[in-house]
């Protein structure tokens, strides 16, 4: 498994100092429907370590920081692309190759 951060992410991790990356599934459940979804947001150090001992995440090392992936099973691909959008100035991160 092999993750690539899209240039305009790298140059926003290093303006913020954070470094880690963290993948969450999201789970919204209402009287009518349910909707699960991955929630990807950067973190810094001791927010990584928390997830890291308290909620049994494991690290993937990259040339960033360190990928934070949920103990559960997800589809990987063998390329994981991370870029950065932006929405009514809102940043948020982007991901590629990973499916719940």
């Amino acid at each position: 498994m092999e993750f690539v951060y899209e240039q305009k992410l790298q140059n926003y991790m290093l303006q913020k100092g954070k470094k880690n990356i963290v993948v969450e599934e999201i789970t919204s459940n209402n009287s009518d429907f349910e909707i699960t979804e991955l929630h990807i947001h950067l973190i810094d150090d001791r927010q990584a370590e928390f997830f890291k001992t308290k909620k049994s995440y494991y690290a993937k090392n990259t040339e960033m920081g360190q990928v934070l992936l949920p103990p559960f099973q997800l589809k990987y691909d063998d390329v994981i692309t991370f870029g950065l959008k932006s929405f009514l100035g809102i940043k948020y991160v982007t991901c590629k190759g990973i499916q719940k």
